[in-house]
């Protein structure tokens, strides 16, 4: 596993996580899987520095550049309330990590693990008992990486998206 420096983003990391995020957008017409955001929908400028400024927005750095990723949110997404969860939690107990990502000049280096690793030792800092997330109904890579890392495919929903409507998605959670 290739180790990352990760660590929650800055203010001045603004400015390289929203063109990290673009550029993940733009790859997606040459990607098989992917999450289909729509910059300037989802995510947006003024959601990352939110992220940012109430410490939810990590990254992991190698050489000097954003490589991954995500949004460490505590509560429960209002998407997941009617879904049924394998670990019983108060809604404070439960993180959900949005957005993440590999920016593609770094995919496939095994660079995943570190950042997720972290977002595992963070959610358990702010007294999380589990991670919830969802993953595009049909994205191989990305359920495969989450399983990898302690994930459990929990069912797969049907989601309802501001940008892109009702989406199936497979919800999977990770208890700590």
């Amino acid at each position: 596993m290739t180790e990352l420096n990760c660590r929650l983003a800055t203010e001045a990391d603004l400015a390289a996580l929203c063109q990290f995020y673009q550029d993940i957008c733009a790859h997606q017409k040459e990607d098989q899987f992917g999450a289909d955001w729509h910059w300037g929908i989802y995510p947006t400028e003024k959601d990352i520095k939110e992220a940012i400024d109430q410490k939810r927005a990590v990254v992991g750095i190698k050489d000097g550049k954003i490589a991954s990723a995500g949004i460490l949110t505590v509560g429960n997404d209002p998407l997941y309330s009617n879904f049924a969860w394998p670990t019983a939690a108060k809604d404070d107990e439960i993180a959900v990590l949005h957005l993440y990502g590999v920016h593609p000049s770094f995919r496939r280096q095994g660079l995943s693990s570190s950042l997720l690793s972290f977002i595992k030792d963070r959610a358990k800092g702010l007294g999380c008992t589990a991670i919830r997330l969802d993953s595009m109904d049909g994205n191989v890579p990305a359920r495969r990486l989450y399983e990898k890392n302690g994930w459990r495919f929990v069912s797969q929903e049907t989601v309802h998206y501001d940008d892109i409507g009702d989406t199936k998605v497979d919800l999977l959670e990770l208890a700590l």
